[in-house]
């Protein structure tokens, strides 16, 4: 929650077999989510927050199989992959295989 980081990225990591999201972004502008895996994660993989978050960009990232969970929010009960509360971001070649309930899930 710090606001404008032009320089700030996520880049090139993998997370798997976690018990919680791959990646939350959370009041913060153009900060970067790049050529990231996520594998066997619960509740929403790439965690878009508050609807507060702009200019973002999410390149080459992969969620395979997100998972449902009961101990985080209601709809992590019905898991995006990718959860989106804002449509102001760059959101390109990305791709999900396998989730509980949806791949891309906008909640305008």
């Amino acid at each position: 929650m710090i606001g404008t980081v032009h320089s700030s990225l996520v880049k090139g990591n993998a997370v798997h077999h976690s018990y919680n999201r791959a990646c939350t972004t959370h009041g913060v502008h153009y900060f970067k989510v790049e050529d990231n895996v996520s594998f066997d994660t619960m509740g929403h993989s790439f965690f878009i927050e508050d609807a507060v978050e702009t200019k973002c960009v999410y390149s080459g990232n992969l969620a395979v199989m997100t998972r449902a969970s009961n101990s985080f929010l209601n709809t992590d009960t019905t898991p995006g992959a990718w959860w989106f509360t804002i449509a102001d971001n760059i959101v390109v070649n990305n791709a999900v295989a396998g989730s509980d309930a949806y791949g891309y899930w906008y909640d305008m």
